[in-house]
């Protein structure tokens, strides 16, 4: 692959004569796949690229921009010389058929006899566009997508990767900044062939992208893996490493076209990223111990890029400017220092790690300086436990330049014999991308190709669902159906992508048609996604026959039209739901009753709670403080300090609903890890809680004050992940106990 530096300055771009040698523009980086597929007929380089992977779209991208242009151009120009080669010169027969072109964009004419060839070798179209991946959107990371001219050009095909979100897709982020207000050319004028598809973290399977393949070629090629994972920033941030690897074609005769070389070539891009523990901004980072289960929060960051060839890494700060406590702090900004980068870098195995999202105060001399200190850093590192360090790899420390290129070449290891064999490729809209023998795409509708969702509800009902799913992107056709043999005539002509039924209609029949679906419906029954909402007061035996049927959910209790889209969305892109619903208690209806006593619910603020949570929030140093209830069907809040406004969310998005069944504190270092929250609505928007701890608030209905209920709990929130300490734990249940003396 091929790694070009377009923008490495954090923030705002900078054109300013004193940072002109490390460049002022916001981050861009283009990665070229390496292409190995023939010589051109005058015996140099074809001319084709491979794939190309852009990440981040910031004031770099403008001149990026310009760059894919010109190539379109000169191949379009190389596209029509080659038309107009003399066919002896070819070694092959045919005639072929006038070239039209009115300006250099038309595509060229070619006969239907006449194959594109060059040296015997037939090649597949030439495409243009390829891959981008974005880290997340703030401003400095895609302020230069509406200035990329070949998105707006229909010759072009783009697939833009950013984190997932449910609140709001991708693309309706991205179009913010393009409102009428801001700027005079919308999103949805630009013509070139785009999807949007948003990411969660995967730091194992991935997904590949392929080079510009020839068919009937005996040349080796290559292809990308891309995997992700969560940082820690203040929004919700990916980090991503491409992994290459070369390719050796296999004869038509085989079942499979490649085989894929175990070794290749790999760089990390890791930016707007902060370290979990603070206290690692200055040093002081400890591999993980192999034997231990467990791993910190940076460990397991640095397990992400171990052993990669480049790692690309936020180095905004050095640890005096980063400096907690002081007034001109730069904790929590969401970035990292270079002794915290150095460190993480030279465990992790690093051959060559380059300093990124330059400061935008920081001017070339003082990069300069900054990049001695950094190397000083990795020498001592070297002396202190290079020689310990197993596996060691002398780490190589530059800052990245704008202008500066770095080649890794994957075919370095094609003598090697440790090749794996892997499956089919398939195509995918322009782009090629590998699919492993395990992995299943999500089933389409098949009449149409087109996703379907099957709802079994009343009419009345599938309103608020109905109206969520066909207002999204690529919204998939949804049927609504009330009789049991209309469902499976439907389900059994066109196999919808996702089933949903309401027990409410159906009762005890609604099982009875699953059964009928998993067994008669061949593979596509098997494992087609089924969502069944539970008739109140449907207990363990109805549960244990869903997990018989291998539901994808049951769904228990009052829930959100918001959980019920997000579970059906989720089963849409066969991906897991990472938002689980809190069961309910044993004893709920007494928890209810005893919550209804206290006559809290509804009631007006009272000041002996909320100097309880204003001490809590005080105290713990965080933006949000509550006294949460949880009620049938919702949590209210009897005292809140940070959520302006706010009175109740949804039950079922309610983390005090888990804390409320254990008897200890409930912690949650950062929800973006924790699967019962990843994609709960309060931690992909507002107020974007990474952090909560909540400790159960119990009341008695009797006079004796016996027989105490969980009604609620006092938490704490921040929007930064973190963690209580031993002393703080014990803190927040004292909180939480004075709470409970007002209750008595």
């Amino acid at each position: 692959m091929k790694i070009q530096i377009y923008g490495c300055r954090g923030s705002i771009p900078r054109p300013n004569p004193e940072m002109a040698r490390y460049g002022g523009n916001t981050p861009c980086i283009e990665v070229v796949s390496s292409s190995r597929q023939c010589d051109s007929v005058d015996g140099g380089d074809c001319g084709r690229v491979g794939h190309r992977i852009i990440l981040d779209l910031g004031s770099g991208a403008v001149d990026l921009g310009q760059k894919v242009m010109g190539e379109m151009f000169q191949a379009k120009k190389r596209q029509q010389a080659e038309q107009e080669i003399p066919n002896e010169g070819r070694g092959e027969e045919g005639g072929r058929s006038s070239i039209t072109t009115s300006d250099g964009l038309d595509e060229v004419k070619v006969g239907e006899k006449e194959e594109p060839k060059r040296n015997n070798v037939k090649l597949a179209p030439q495409k243009f566009g390829g891959t981008i991946l974005l880290t997340h959107t703030h401003w400095d990371h895609i302020q230069g997508l509406p200035f990329f001219v070949p998105l707006y050009l229909p010759q072009f095909e783009w697939t833009i990767y950013g984190p997932r979100g449910i609140a709001k897709s991708l693309q309706e982020i991205l179009s913010g900044q393009m409102q009428h207000d801001y700027f005079p050319v919308r999103l949805g004028d630009m013509t070139s062939k785009t999807k949007y598809q948003g990411l969660c973290e995967d730091m194992e399977k991935g997904f590949w992208l392929e080079g510009d393949i020839s068919t009937d070629c005996d040349h080796p090629t290559s292809s990308i893996k891309v995997t992700s994972k969560y940082l820690n920033h203040s929004v919700l941030t990916l980090g991503y490493k491409l992994e290459e690897f070369a390719q050796i074609p296999l004869p038509s005769t085989s079942n499979q076209l490649f085989r894929r070389k175990k070794r290749g070539v790999s760089m990390a891009y890791i930016t707007d990223h902060e370290p979990f523990d603070h206290a690692l901004a200055n040093g002081g980072f400890t591999p993980r111990d192999p034997r231990k289960p467990n791993c910190t929060a940076d460990q397991y960051h640095v397990q992400f890029f171990e052993d990669v060839d480049i790692l690309v890494h936020d180095c905004q700060y050095l640890f005096s400017e980063y400096a907690p406590g002081s007034p001109t702090s730069k904790e929590y900004w969401g970035h990292s220092t270079v002794e915290y980068v150095v460190e993480v870098a030279f465990y992790a195995n690093v051959k060559q790690l380059l300093l990124f999202h330059h400061d935008p105060q920081r001017s070339d001399d003082q990069m300069d300086d900054l990049l001695i200190y950094a190397r000083e850093l990795a020498v001592k590192l070297e002396e202190k436990c290079g020689g310990d360090k197993e596996n060691f790899v002398r780490l190589k420390v530059d800052a990245a330049k704008e202008g500066d290129t770095y080649d890794l070449d994957p075919y370095v290891f094609l003598d090697e014999n440790d090749i794996s064999i892997d499956g089919d490729v398939s195509e995918s809209n322009g782009e090629s991308i590998h699919h492993s023998n395990d992995d299943v795409s999500p089933p389409r509708s098949v009449n149409t190709g087109q996703q379907c969702v099957l709802l079994g509800f009343y009419e009345s009902a599938s309103g608020p669902i109905r109206d969520m799913l066909e207002s999204t992107d690529n919204s998939p056709k949804v049927e609504v159906l009330q009789s049991r043999d209309e469902l499976l005539h439907f389900a059994e002509q066109n196999h919808p992508s996702v089933i949903v039924l309401d027990n409410l209609l159906f009762g005890c029949t609604g099982f009875e048609f699953c059964k009928v679906i998993r067994t008669e419906m061949g593979e596509w029954g098997k494992n087609v996604p089924m969502l069944v909402i539970a008739c109140p007061g449907e207990g363990q035996r109805a549960r244990l026959t869903a997990e018989r049927l291998n539901l994808d959910d049951f769904i228990q209790g009052p829930y959100s039209p918001s959980y019920l889209f997000t579970r059906i969305q989720v089963s849409l892109l066969r991906m897991p739901l990472r938002w689980r619903r809190a069961p309910l208690a044993e004893n709920e209806s007494e928890r209810l009753a005893t919550l209804q006593s206290t006559g809290l619910l509804d009631s007006l603020p009272e000041e002996r709670f909320d100097r309880i949570t204003r001490l809590a929030k005080a105290m713990f140093k965080v933006p949000i403080s509550l006294v949460s209830l949880v009620d049938e069907d919702r949590q209210w809040f009897k005292s809140n300090q940070g959520l302006a406004g706010a009175t109740e969310t949804p039950r079922d998005y309610a983390f005090c609903s888990h804390a409320i069944l254990t008897d200890d504190i409930m912690v949650v270092p950062d929800a973006l890890q924790d699967e019962r929250f990843a994609d709960n609505p309060l931690v992909e928007g507002s107020p974007n809680i990474r952090f909560y701890a909540g400790c159960p608030i119990k009341a008695s209905s009797c006079e004796d004050g016996s027989n105490k209920m969980p009604i609620g709990t006092l938490c704490v929130i921040d929007s930064k992940p973190r963690d209580l300490s031993e002393d703080e734990r014990r803190a927040l249940k004292d909180f939480g106990a004075m709470i409970e003396q007002e209750l008595s």
